[in-house]
């Protein structure tokens, strides 16, 4: 399962809610210098999607799920970019999802910082779900939902609020161990998407319209009060 590999253009109501934000610059040339200093008492958050994996290409080739579960060549050089982006900041955490293509992207990350990650299910994919006969659903069915404007919660699964709400909890539990510090997520698609939604207030069914590529960050800082606000979105240190 690619796990929304190739996810929709930013909206019109996402950009505009971005650009209202005062949001750094998306894309190419944004500089993490620009940030500035961490909320005093609070946490910045630099969430990354993991680099580009086997499960990313297309087309995919003819592999089992494990077997796509890894980094291609790209998403190698994809990971060591990060790693070098992020090593002007002083970093307190570097936490993984436990899908392989996130664990190999952190253990490049983690090599070029000098840190050794953590695995976190608080960042892990989205828990599908299944149907009402108990077969699992797909990503095209749970796809299907969301583009008629639902959100539902399967048995078994998670809704898209219920995504972005675990992530808020992991942040929030980070921010009580390393206030004033910075902790990095490495993490998927529509998890980043998930928080990044709830922390916009965007209605869940469009909170997927936030593009992350491969390989890119994002940055949110928690003020002392648990506040939340979004600095960088996208930014891809590989370039173009």
């Amino acid at each position: 399962m690619s796990r929304r590999c190739l996810l929709r253009p930013p909206s019109r109501v996402i950009l505009a809610l971005a650009a209202a934000l005062g949001l750094v610059a998306t894309g190419w040339g944004s500089d993490l210098a620009d940030l500035g200093p961490v909320p005093q008492g609070g946490l910045r958050v630099v969430l990354v999607r993991h680099a580009q994996a086997l499960s990313n290409l297309s087309p995919r080739p003819d592999l089992s799920p494990p077997e796509l579960d890894h980094v291609t060549a790209l998403g190698r050089e994809q990971a060591r970019a990060v790693g070098q982006a992020l090593a002007s900041l002083e970093i307190d955490e570097l936490l993984s999802s436990p899908a392989q293509r996130a664990i190999e992207t952190t253990e490049i990350v983690g090599k070029a910082l000098g840190l050794e990650g953590r695995v976190e299910r608080g960042v892990r994919p989205l828990e599908l779900g299944r149907a009402r006969d108990g077969s699992p659903l797909s990503w095209q069915t749970r796809q299907t939902a969301w583009e008629a404007g639902r959100d539902p919660r399967p048995p078994a699964g998670e809704s898209l609020v219920d995504l972005g709400e675990r992530v808020r909890d992991v942040v929030q539990t980070a921010r009580g161990t390393h206030a004033g510090g910075t902790v990095v997520l490495v993490a998927h698609s529509e998890v980043i998407g998930a928080f990044i939604g709830l922390v916009q207030e965007a209605p869940p069914p469009d909170r997927l319209d936030v593009h992350v590529a491969n390989g890119s960050l994002s940055v949110v800082d928690a003020d002392a009060y648990g506040g939340l606000t979004v600095r960088f979105l996208d930014h891809r240190p590989d370039g173009p």
